[in-house]
């Protein structure tokens, strides 16, 4: 439970509001209990992906998966990119190609 405010923190900087938040770290903790070990940093990648999955914020809203979840997780967790492939089983190329449409797609959004 001490592993319970990271990921509840994680949950809220990638969802839309507290309750998606509070949900998200509720299914991540309860498939946390499962596993023997597991290390914050898994817990905190999962809760970014579920919320970006499930309910995410309003900066991730208009970005297509996986971009955003390679955004939400270099911005979030501040991953490198080759973190970012590694966690998603993509190529280095398609993250950085990615993240740069999602990048652009924000700015042209912002912009307007």
């Amino acid at each position: 439970m001490r592993l319970a405010p990271h990921v509840y923190g994680a949950a809220l900087a990638a969802s839309r509001d507290e309750e998606a938040a509070a949900g998200v770290t509720e299914r991540v903790m309860e498939k946390a209990a499962s596993e023997p070990v597991i290390a914050r940093e898994r817990l905190v990648e999962s809760a970014i992906l579920t919320a970006v999955r499930r309910a995410p914020a309003p900066c991730f809203e208009g970005m297509q998966q996986p971009d955003r979840e390679a955004v939400a997780l270099a911005r979030l967790a501040g991953y490198s990119v080759d973190q970012v492939a590694s966690s998603l089983g993509i190529g280095v190329d398609d993250v950085k190609a990615g993240m740069l449409r999602a990048l652009r797609g924000a700015a042209l959004r912002a912009a307007s």
